[in-house]
């Protein structure tokens, strides 16, 4: 018989064999920390002990072991907890709405993105209680590996098809592979793992998770360990808050990549943003980006004095400051899509004030707000829109992070970050610098609480800060530091060098520096009566008023895939089972699958909003479908498949339209 000490050897082996082919990144980690174990430049924490006929960790500092007791009975105990209760130990997968029938007929634009899925939301929440019980678990999250008895024994138990093991101690994770088979748990599961990850290299990660299967993602069960930080459950609600498609749902994106049709070939100038610019006047002059964050306000006195050495990228956000204290922006950019954002511009005489300003608007930007310029000096920009091929660029969740992308891709060699928060005023809790209207205040006494509810505009987050080691930010807002993280390695250069000036979120490769560090002398001001001029033709030199014959023959071929699409859901409506629960779901899958596969999703832009309307409504009718006992299942069936099916015509509806129409107005 093998001694406990060859078996667990020999465990470890095959884990580290399997993590070399399956996790290379995790593989990485424990390459680094086994290599400084054998240095010496590392010295451990913990020891693997075989005490009592059972394994436990024990903590040479202190003497102490992790477990104290037998270790496999204390995995039984977790395991025991764990049930099919929706409500118990899971995390809401995103959140949903109750809306009357009274509100539904008076839904600001905002709300209105939610279209038909308020009526399926409605339906779910008077059918399912969140005390109900599933019939299985189809997705499960480890916080805390322990020596992993317990994962193990949760599978024998739970039988789920994926598995999120997340540990922060990569010591911990290391002797868990003496004593857990990861490799034989991956050979009926997929695995995904998050092992001593920083909070952007996590939610990367997450959100792979979530990806995959997103139809199971209506609750999200899990098992925490007692000696793990709880600090992951705030980053796992922070990336489920974060999700675009529950705070900019379908509807609104299927009219962010219908609006540009509005305005695309009627003389209005796009920028061509997927490459830098050649030979820019920015590489001369540094750029000053304003954005609205709470230190924005508190240097105004030092903007007015220096503003005039800088080539000023505003946001719309600040307009109403820079007019109170004359501070013209050369560059101001708008990405907002909705009526509420008209009182930026409240009270200034955009024609006069800006007329020597370029203004820059994304894609969705409310259209009253050409009304205020001249046709001359606005440029739009495509984002991930790609109308014209080959112009767009990946898009943002705030104007802010756009408008660094933008930056950089301007090719200025030296920006200026004031205002790009990210986070909140860590002593006020304010969302915006003090002269911001929209701005909230959120209770930083509860920066540390743990949620029970899913909200984008509730909750505080810790993130690492720009000059302090932690700073708390809302759920969008630091959607933003995972953009940028994810991004600026994409666009930016050796050469160019960006200065966070912020109280706020570190921001990916930019340098913090305090305002009063800047060697300011070193910039002189410059004479800017001439400056909008260059940057007209700079932007026109990189930009497109009308459509090339490629790009309209794209166009024509979205119609014809959009048509496909419908000839698609008309054969699923002619063909599903409203008879069986597993016939059922078996065809709406396919149907899903048949949608999101008829095209390459970056040229095919209504896929992506098929796919967004699907990410909510299918863990919902799964969910449902899910629950023990529940009764009436053909009708339920029939119901929700109509509200279902109605969503889809709509979509197609309003998208051939604007198609047709475009097409036979305007190319």
């Amino acid at each position: 018989m093998e001694s406990i000490e060859s078996l667990a050897i020999s465990m470890y082996q095959k884990n580290i064999e399997f993590f070399e082919k399956n996790h290379p990144q995790v593989m990485k980690k424990l390459h680094k920390i086994n290599q400084s174990l054998e240095n010496g430049s590392y010295t451990s924490k913990y020891d693997l002990e075989y005490v009592d006929n059972y394994f436990d960790i024990k903590e040479l500092r202190t003497s102490e072991y992790l477990y104290a007791q037998n270790s496999e009975e204390i995995s039984r105990q977790i395991t025991n907890k764990i049930n099919y209760s929706k409500e118990s130990n899971s995390f809401e997968g995103f959140p949903i709405y109750y809306t009357s029938k009274k509100t539904m007929e008076s839904l600001d634009d905002r709300a209105e993105g939610f279209g038909d899925l308020l009526p399926i939301m409605n339906y779910y929440i008077d059918n399912i209680d969140e005390s109900d019980v599933m019939k299985k678990i189809d997705k499960f999250i480890f916080i805390g590996t322990g020596l992993g008895f317990h994962i193990t024994q949760i599978d024998k138990k739970i039988e789920a098809s994926e598995y999120f093991i997340i540990e922060d101690d990569i010591e911990i994770f290391r002797l868990s592979l003496f004593t857990t088979p990861y490799y034989e748990l991956a050979e009926h599961n997929n695995l995904y793992f998050s092992i001593a990850d920083n909070e952007n290299e996590f939610l990367t990660t997450f959100k792979h998770f979530l990806k995959n299967t997103f139809f199971y993602n209506r609750f999200l069960k899990l098992s925490y360990f007692g000696a793990h930080s709880d600090n992951k459950i705030k980053q796992i609600q922070n990336g489920l808050s974060s999700q675009s498609f529950a705070f900019f749902p379908y509807k609104q994106e299927l009219k962010k990549y219908l609006r540009p049709l509005e305005y695309i070939n009627d003389g209005y100038k796009v920028l061509n943003i997927s490459k830098h610019f050649d030979n820019s006047l920015f590489a001369d002059k540094p750029i000053l980006l304003l954005a609205a964050g709470p230190t924005f306000q508190k240097h105004i006195e030092w903007l007015k004095k220096n503003h005039k050495r800088f080539i000023i990228v505003a946001i719309s956000a600040v307009l109403n400051t820079l007019y109170k204290h004359n501070i013209k922006p050369d560059i101001i950019t708008h990405i907002d899509g909705y009526e509420g954002s008209m009182p930026l511009f409240k009270n200034i005489p955009t024609k006069e004030f800006l007329k020597d300003t370029i203004v820059i608007f994304g894609p969705f930007a409310f259209p009253k707000l050409r009304e205020l310029f001249s046709k001359e000096q606005i440029f739009y920009d495509e984002s991930n829109i790609s109308y014209f091929e080959g112009f767009g660029l990946a898009a943002g969740p705030c104007v802010g992070s756009d408008t660094l992308i933008l930056s950089l891709i301007f090719n200025a060699k030296e920006i200026y970050l004031l205002g790009l928060n990210l986070a909140l005023d860590q002593k006020t809790g304010s969302s915006h610098s003090e002269d911001y209207e929209d701005k909230k205040i959120f209770d930083l006494s509860e920066k540390t609480k743990l949620r029970s509810h899913m909200s984008s505009n509730e909750g505080l987050h810790p993130v690492q800060g720009n000059f302090t080691e932690i700073v708390y930010s809302t759920a969008v807002t630091h959607s933003s530091v995972q953009f940028l993280h994810e991004n600026i390695k994409n666009v930016k250069q050796d050469n160019q060098v960006v200065y966070n000036l912020n109280e706020g979120a570190k921001i990916f490769d930019t340098i913090p520096t305090h305002i009063g560090s800047i060697d300011i002398d070193k910039y002189a001001e410059f004479d800017k009566s001439g400056l909008y001029k260059h940057l007209y033709e700079e932007f026109s030199n990189n930009s497109a008023i009308k459509l090339r014959e490629r790009d309209v023959a794209i166009i024509k071929n979205r119609l014809h895939v959009a048509k496909e699409i419908k000839k698609m859901i008309d054969k699923y409506i002619n063909n599903v089972t409203h008879a069986n629960i597993d016939k059922y779901l078996y065809d709406m899958l396919g149907i899903v699958s048949d949608i999101t596969h008829a095209g390459n999703r970056l040229l095919h832009n209504v896929i992506n909003v098929y796919y967004t309307y699907f990410e909510y409504v299918l863990p919902l009718v799964m969910d449902l479908f899910n629950t023990k006992g529940l009764k009436n299942e053909k009708r339920h069936i029939k119901k929700l498949d109509k509200m279902f099916v109605q969503g889809m015509l709509n979509i197609d509806e309003m998208y051939e339209q604007a198609l047709e129409r475009f097409i036979k107005e305007r190319c």
